[in-house]
């Protein structure tokens, strides 16, 4: 009876620990609008972006990032996370032009859109 008490528990915690990493540390619209419902996201490559353009630490940061490749434009607009996909956004609109920061093809770490002739720029969320 008394392992049975330890056993329970134990298997909690492992599938709650399996569930977690279950999605590769993404990051969710719906993950997003639980901390705020008005965010300024949008998805790309199953990943979500968030604006990060007036954010005081990065102000030094963007002399580093420069538009390289275009990657897409949004597709769609919404503020539901049911069908969230990528190229939908909920701010900008569609037909907004996404671009890599960086040469690398691989670092997508942060991108940059184009919006009423002013740079944007969006940060991936990741967990963790």
């Amino acid at each position: 009876m008394k392992i049975r008490k330890l056993l329970i528990p134990l298997f909690l915690v492992l599938f709650l620990l399996a569930g977690c990493g279950a999605d590769g540390g993404k990051v969710s619209a719906k993950d997003v609008f639980k901390q705020n419902s008005g965010a300024d996201i949008f998805q790309y490559d199953g990943f979500i972006y968030s604006n990060i353009s007036e954010l005081e630490w990065f102000e030094e940061e963007k002399e580093r990032h420069n538009k390289h490749n275009l990657l897409g434009e949004i597709k769609k607009q919404s503020t539901s996370s049911f069908g969230f996909k990528d190229l939908t956004a909920t701010k900008l609109s569609i037909g907004t032009k996404i671009y890599s920061s960086s040469e690398n093809e691989k670092d997508l770490g942060i991108l940059i859109v184009e919006n009423e002739g002013t740079d944007l720029y969006y940060m991936k969320l990741l967990e963790g």
